[in-house]
């Protein structure tokens, strides 16, 4: 299984942003799920791949993902 490349929430903002949001707003997206980021010792991590995928439309996200599924019918 391949390691999961994880960036820390705060540099993570910093660099997807010219001007960043608030930490807090930030973190309201991950617990919400609109970032794809984990949890780990009381700080957010942005799966940096997952997040790199994303379209931004929660739609089209599920099936670009069940695309990519290996599931046999």
């Amino acid at each position: 299984m391949p390691h999961e490349q994880l960036m820390p929430l705060h540099e993570w903002r910093k660099q997807r942003f010219t001007t960043p949001p608030s930490r807090s707003t930030v973190k309201r997206w991950c617990i919400d799920g609109h970032i794809p980021a984990k949890l780990i010792g009381g700080k957010w991590f942005v799966r940096v791949e997952e997040e790199r995928r994303s379209t931004g439309n929660p739609l089209v996200d599920q099936v670009l993902a069940d695309n990519g599924s290996t599931h046999k019918k």
